[in-house]
Parts: C-alpha cells; sequence; structure tokens
C-alpha cells in the first residue's frame, strides 16, 4: 500500500508501484481497457420528418410559382387546391417537426435521469488504479482485481452497477 498521499498504490499482483497509473493516466496513454463510462445521451433523429416536410412544402410552393405565378390561365380552383394543399402541408409539417422537438425533450429527461449514476461511476473510474506490468484494473483500497464484467458494468451504467460500487473505495 501507499505510505504517502502522493504515491501510488502498489499492484496486488507484481507488489510494485513503478508501473501503476491511475485509470485517466492509463486511458490518455492509449489502454482502452480503462476507458471512462460513457456520459448518458440519447439520440433521437428528426431530420427524415423535417425533410420530408420541406420537400412537401418545396414541391407545392414550386407548384403555385409555376402554375399561379405564371401567366398561364390556370382555373380559380386549381390555384384554390394548391394554396389549400401548401397550407395543409406547411401546418402538417409544422405539427410533425413539434412532435419530433417532444421526442428530442424526452430523450433529454431519460439521459438526465442517468446522470446520477454516471456521476457514481465517474467516481469509482477516478479512484481505480492500472497496472501496466500486469495489464489489469484494480482498486488500491481493498487490493481486489476487477474482472471484464465489472469493468463492462462500470461502463455502461447498468443497474447491477451496484456491485461494483459497494466496495469502499477512497482515494
Amino acid at each position: 500500500m501507499a505510505s504517502d498521499g502522493n504515491q501510488l498504490p502498489t499492484c496486488p499482483v507484481c507488489k510494485q508501484s513503478d508501473q501503476v497509473k491511475t485509470m485517466e493516466a492509463a486511458f490518455e496513454s492509449g489502454v482502452t481497457r480503462a476507458a471512462p463510462p460513457d456520459m448518458p445521451t440519447r439520440n433521437v433523429s428528426m431530420m427524415k420528418y423535417i425533410l420530408s416536410g420541406g420537400v412537401a412544402i418545396g414541391i407545392c410552393i414550386f407548384l403555385i410559382i409555376v402554375l399561379v405565378g405564371s401567366e398561364a390561365n390556370v382555373n380559380i380552383v386549381v390555384q384554390a387546391v394548391l394554396v389549400s394543399l401548401t397550407f395543409i402541408c406547411i401546418v402538417t409539417t409544422l405539427v410533425i417537426s413539434y412532435m419530433a422537438f417532444q421526442r428530442v425533450v424526452k430523450g433529454d429527461a431519460e439521459a438526465t435521469v442517468q446522470f446520477p449514476a454516471w456521476d457514481r461511476a465517474m467516481n469509482t473510474w477516478k479512484s481505480l488504479d492500472y497496472c501496466s506490468r500486469d495489464n489489469l484494473v484494480f482498486n488500491p483500497a481493498t487490493n481486489e482485481v476487477l474482472s471484464e464484467e465489472k469493468l463492462a458494468l462500470l461502463r455502461t451504467l447498468d443497474e447491477k452497477q451496484a456491485a461494483v460500487e459497494s466496495a469502499p473505495i477512497a482515494r
């Protein structure tokens, strides 16, 4: 174990501290096993809805400009139908855009709910160490070597993560 606060703890396998790094330092040096937990996000695509509505509006406006705007003799009923159709496309696109925006807001709210678990996982990750000599991650407070399953649980913010976080980790 470490004898003073600025010295790294010894590896539980090789009992040396010269190759021990914090998880952050190990990840920055290219060790993918030492990757931090991903920040919770939700990607909700809105483009297909907005794009389809934009295309429909564009076609209607084009028809209005070509048929109504030109000096061609177009029946007043056809003009009214084109304007009504364009108006309906605009309102429909606005409604679809609003619904898509609500999906984005809901996705953000779902991600926000996971922030406390992510904070706990980040605190756990920051308190772990990595030994380059033995290629292992360990808890310096308990000298427990973390398995790949526990590291994966730490990164995925799974509900089973409580097993990883249950061990007291102090630095």
